[in-house]
């Protein structure tokens, strides 16, 4: 029921333009993607998805990526 309250009020706050995709996500603790696929289930656009979200995303899974590959090397 939590969740539900949460995703409501995110969802909410996306669909009056007070904040991003990526914050979406941050919000609920989900990857970009999982939020998308949120957003599409609730027949919301994805329009504000901006150029600096995009990079934010791409920095972080540049961070995931090495941290996932120093892992890799210890195994």
């Amino acid at each position: 029921m939590k969740r539900m309250i949460t995703e409501s009020t995110v969802l909410s706050l996306f669909r009056e333009e007070k904040i991003t995709a990526s914050r979406g996500a941050e919000l609920l603790s989900i990857p970009l993607q999982d939020f998308m696929d949120l957003l599409n289930q609730n027949e919301l656009s994805l329009d504000d998805v901006t150029a600096e979200d995009m990079v934010k995303d791409l920095n972080t899974l540049q961070k995931l990526r090495t941290k996932y590959e120093k892992k890799a090397q210890t195994l």
